[in-house]
């Protein structure tokens, strides 16, 4: 509590003030009505304000303190309570994530929606409010089917930038037309922990901030890829939540040269959606046959 406190306080003392002597935390605006649900922890209502807030205000100086208000809210539940809007029978999941990726020489950028379903999807879509397609340059894929009768899509937009903070719009159609949508808020991400290469075969893991005790631990996921007949197939992978590796287990490997991706991905919620970031790492990565 003494954290919002001095948040709102902060834009209080920013506040102007009308000529009746009334600052605008006194009115009713979306904003005022966002700081207040977000102090009585309804979490539903005030992303609700907020949506109303992103929809009605395009200045980029309050961009900022939008994203400082979504992120004090993940300090409650981790983003679960955000949203109440339940999924339709066949919907069994939903993921958003942006991935920066950074290899020698090159950084890339990636937004990707991936959804479970017991129903054939017809599209996916990500935009920005208003109707604005995030990237030309994307594909929908069917990932891999279960035998419960859950299949997996996912839709990738490759990027020229990082994903920019605002109000987004999800939307999933079936080959049936049964459709499903929700409000997307997708602000500037903490990030706890970070990669980054300490030498050819080893990479360092920086803790950078405390961890948010509601949220999952950040992932580590590495893997080993191999370029076969101009596509890279994988050849080894590992995920770790804790005790993180700096290298591969080189034993495990058989001799070659590869192409090594480490990545450290940031999982939050939008109710029943899924927000993930994560920082990817990559090189070419020799493996000899004396290791």
């Amino acid at each position: 509590m003494i954290r919002k406190s001095l948040l709102i306080a902060g834009a209080l003392a920013s506040a102007p003030v009308t000529s009746e002597g009334i600052t605008w935390f006194e009115s009713n605006s979306p904003l005022t009505q966002t700081h207040k649900h977000l102090l009585n922890n309804d979490l539903t209502a005030m992303f609700s304000s907020l949506v109303e807030v992103w929809q009605l205000e395009q200045s980029p100086t309050l961009a900022p303190h939008l994203n400082e208000l979504l992120v004090q809210s993940f300090e409650v539940d981790c983003g679960k309570g955000l949203a109440s809007k339940e999924f339709p029978e066949w919907l069994k999941g939903v993921l958003v994530q942006r991935s920066e990726i950074q290899s020698p020489g090159r950084d890339a950028f990636r937004a990707t929606v991936e959804v479970q379903s017991t129903l054939p999807i017809l599209d996916i879509s990500l935009t920005r409010w208003v109707d604005k397609s995030v990237s030309n340059d994307n594909s929908l894929e069917l990932l891999r089917e279960n035998q419960s009768g859950i299949s997996t899509y996912s839709k990738r937009y490759n990027l020229s930038n990082k994903l920019a903070m605002g109000l987004y719009r999800v939307d999933i159609i079936t080959d049936t037309n049964e459709s499903w949508s929700t409000w997307l808020i997708l602000g500037d991400p903490k990030l706890y922990m970070t990669v980054r290469w300490a030498s050819k075969d080893h990479w360092q893991v920086e803790q950078t901030a405390l961890l948010n005790s509601h949220c999952p631990l950040p992932k580590l996921n590495a893997a080993l890829y191999d370029y076969v007949d101009g596509k890279y197939n994988q050849v080894w992978s590992g995920s770790y939540e804790s005790d993180y590796p700096t290298s591969l287990p080189s034993d495990e490997i058989d001799a070659g040269r590869y192409v090594l991706a480490v990545s450290m991905a940031h999982r939050r919620w939008q109710g029943k959606v899924v927000v993930e970031q994560a920082q990817i790492i990559s090189k070419t990565y020799d493996v000899s046959l004396e290791e």
